[in-house]
């Protein structure tokens, strides 16, 4: 017996190192490195270029001033740019995530092709947005668009309609868009809650006599709250940094009534070769994002004390 105790290795203890959990830094290192070259260090001379006098050749000539953010709220269009897109946000977001519910708890149902609708749903998603942009572009053409013609033929319109001719209808074409865009994303994120939901709750609320109404606003959107919440956050800056979108479709046009944060900023630095005001506009976008991230913490701590 003594022998066989002998024989049996004692386990080896760790080093001091791998005590410390520093083992674990090491594997976040590839990560940690390309986050702090990739965000952190742009982030940083984003806010050095807003607070810094910038020339047209891209040098700094003095930093710790306000011109920049001066002349951008000195833009008679900037009230505009921020207004479109607030209304580009909300409107996105929200409808797109009471379109997703719907679709989701439709293809959390059991029917025939229900593989083959999940994937159509899934192409507007995966396809390029530049090409899914110049597709809309075409369809939405005065002269030769597919949806002018369509609406001939059935007769709803006596003559074409110049969808991207005026900036309120051309604003509302990109949002559905937007929408049609980003249904695919909540879709899927909202199904994948619903999958993780447990049968015996239905069972249970069927047994009790409960409505479909009553299963959907007491065990399914209760349930589907976590999956909800992520997509809000996700959306929300998502749609917030849009660009490809509007940039493809009208560019801003005309005369900037229908662009947003992004498209406006683009067109400040690359267009009139003003980087130091094409920062501030960065800035103000990054700190509309921070605080709505920092209210939407706020909100779901409260809801979890409560």
């Amino acid at each position: 017996m003594s022998e066989k105790k002998a024989a049996v290795a004692k386990p080896k203890k760790k080093s001091a190192f791998f005590r410390n959990g520093w083992d674990a830094y090491i594997w976040m290192a590839p990560s940690l490195l390309l986050i702090l070259l990739f965000i952190f260090i742009p982030v940083i001379l984003t806010f050095y270029l807003a607070f810094s006098e910038v020339s047209t050749a891209g040098l700094v000539r003095k930093f710790g001033t306000l011109d920049n953010f001066k002349f951008i709220f000195g833009e008679v269009v900037f009230k505009r740019v921020m207004l479109n897109t607030l209304i580009w946000d909300i409107v996105i977001v929200s409808l797109s995530m009471v379109l997703s519910i719907i679709v989701a708890l439709v293809l959390n149902e059991k029917f025939k092709g229900r593989k083959f609708v999940r994937t159509v749903l899934l192409l507007p998603w995966a396809t390029s947005g530049l090409i899914t942009s110049s597709v809309w572009k075409y369809i939405f053409d005065y002269n030769y668009g597919a949806l002018n013609t369509l609406l001939m033929k059935i007769g709803l319109i006596s003559q074409p309609i110049n969808w991207l001719g005026e900036a309120n209808s051309a604003f509302m074409c990109m949002i559905f868009v937007g929408i049609v865009v980003t249904i695919p994303f909540m879709t899927f994120t909202l199904l994948s809650g619903l999958t993780a939901i447990s049968p015996d709750y239905y069972e249970a609320a069927q047994i009790d006599g409960a409505s479909f109404w009553d299963k959907l606003f007491k065990i399914t959107l209760p349930l589907l709250k976590p999956a909800i919440d992520v997509n809000i956050v996700l959306n929300v800056i998502y749609v917030f940094n849009s660009f490809v979108i509007i940039h493809t479709i009208t560019g801003g046009a005309p005369a900037d009534q229908t662009a947003t944060v992004m498209t406006y900023l683009y067109k400040l630095a690359f267009s009139r070769n003003k980087m130091g005001p094409a920062s501030a506009v960065s800035v103000i976008g990054f700190v509309i994002l921070l605080i709505f991230a920092l209210l939407y913490m706020r909100y779901q701590m409260k809801e979890e004390t409560e």
